[in-house]
């Protein structure tokens, strides 16, 4: 069977995320409308904790499984074994941790029913998570998608029953999120049992633990980093500000990361593509991601001037004439927004490479930067001052990952960001591979 294209994997996992965009949308119509900007300020200081949470104590075993799938140097069975032991690891770490923060939080009286149910979905997000993993190392882009868009779908659907049409506000949108990620639990659970027909068993496998485990730490800090590089703005709004302010500041967050989804798809690919890579496709993967890296921007560049001038009229309308005030927010974060769409494309490929660390190095001191700019802007300018502080670290950190990039690569900085001829074959072929994509 012919290896699929960079191109179709792409588009295949774009009309995913497309999916997930519209959807996300549509979840976000639904729950600012019938939530109110103060609903929907403490939804989101809820949901922000589990994210965060999960970001970290997943110990990067997704990007971990990717790697040593496609490596195929260590027998599957046992490496997806080791993943069942690690789920189960990870899950109680998850739980205990998030249950400390909302049972002893001061800032918040969280309803108990609500945590509770957030605690239990957890182990369904990671399984669900894991599971992407064991689909990207055998380079499966198609149920990988599936995957990515799937929980997304059925949360919109159960999301218009109990939020819409039964009004049970904030409690209905967690009802709405536990219940589609355990339908897709089950589905993920007989693909991989059932399909794939891996021989799961409980025994500990020392040595894939340890190397699972050590690859996916390094992992699991750059993504918590990165996590609470995106997530520390509105967890310092709900210190500084107003729940009506972390509403706003939420719904322009969302609306600007739309942006994402686009280098998001890219970016998977390249990493299922970089661990299935042998030493002697370095050189053409490389120039084939600083290709895909000069597109990306431009792709992102024109959707956020879309975005840009469309918020004002656009945003009114869909979520109500209150929420006018996340337009200035959406307009002012989009360039940091747009800045790390070019990261995480290059990033993608060195985690491929097995060295997730350099996301470490240089975004760290990005965080630090975004938290100094957030104590002194936010309580001046609100979120205003939360999309400054943003856009000024993210630019920081992808300076300095670009230049160490460039080193690790041996690709001068110029050559990543000349553009050439080829790369605008990329429009060209779009169509073509449109066309083949619904073919199959």
């Amino acid at each position: 069977m012919a290896k699929r294209t960079y191109l179709r994997d792409i588009l295949s996992f774009l009309g995913s995320n497309l999916t997930v965009t519209i959807c996300n949308l549509a979840v976000g119509i639904i729950l600012v409308r019938f939530l109110g900007a103060a609903g929907f300020g403490f939804y989101s200081a809820i949901i922000v904790v589990p994210i965060m949470v999960i970001g970290f104590t997943q110990l990067g075993i997704r990007r971990s499984a990717i790697y040593h799938i496609g490596q195929k140097i260590l027998p599957e069975d046992h490496i997806v074994s080791a993943l069942f032991l690690l789920l189960l690891y990870t899950s109680t770490l998850s739980i205990l941790i998030c249950g400390f923060v909302f049972f002893f939080s001061e800032s918040q009286p969280f309803d108990p029913l609500i945590i509770v149910m957030v605690l239990l979905t957890i182990p369904l997000l990671l399984t669900n998570v894991f599971a992407g993993g064991v689909f990207l190392g055998k380079e499966d882009i198609r149920r990988a998608s599936i995957i990515n868009a799937g929980p997304t779908i059925i949360t919109l659907l159960l999301t218009i029953l109990f939020v819409w049409v039964l009004k049970m506000s904030v409690l209905g949108a967690f009802i709405a999120i536990a219940l589609a990620n355990l339908i897709m639990f089950f589905i993920t659970y007989r693909i991989i049992i059932f399909q794939f027909g891996y021989n799961i068993t409980w025994k500990y496998h020392e040595g894939i633990m340890k190397s699972m485990i050590k690859l996916g730490l390094v992992n699991a800090i750059a993504i918590f980093i990165m996590q609470l590089n995106f997530r520390l703005d509105i967890l310092m709004l709900k210190k500084l500000s107003t729940l009506e302010e972390v509403g706003f500041y939420s719904l322009a967050i969302q609306i600007a990361e739309q942006l994402w989804h686009i280098p998001y798809a890219i970016e998977t690919v390249i990493l299922s593509r970089s661990a299935n890579s042998n030493p002697a496709e370095n050189q053409q993967v490389h120039h084939t991601v600083a290709s895909i890296f000069r597109v990306s921007l431009l792709v992102g560049l024109l959707g956020g001037l879309f975005i840009f001038f469309i918020a004002p009229y656009l945003i009114p309308i869909v979520f109500g004439k209150d929420f006018i005030h996340s337009v200035p927010m959406i307009q002012m974060v989009l360039p940091g927004v747009l800045i790390l769409v070019g990261f995480r494309i290059l990033n993608s490929r060195l985690t491929g490479m097995g060295k997730p660390q350099i996301a470490i190095y240089t975004f760290l001191p990005a965080l630090v930067i975004n938290f100094i700019l957030n104590l002194f802007l936010i309580p001046r300018f609100g979120g205003i001052g939360a999309a400054w502080s943003t856009n000024i670290s993210y630019a920081a950190g992808s300076i300095i990952f670009i230049l160490v990039y460039s080193r690790l690569v041996k690709m001068p900085v110029r050559e990543i960001f000349r553009y050439r001829k080829g790369d605008f074959y990329f429009f060209r072929d779009v169509k073509k591979g449109v066309k083949i994509l619904f073919r199959s």
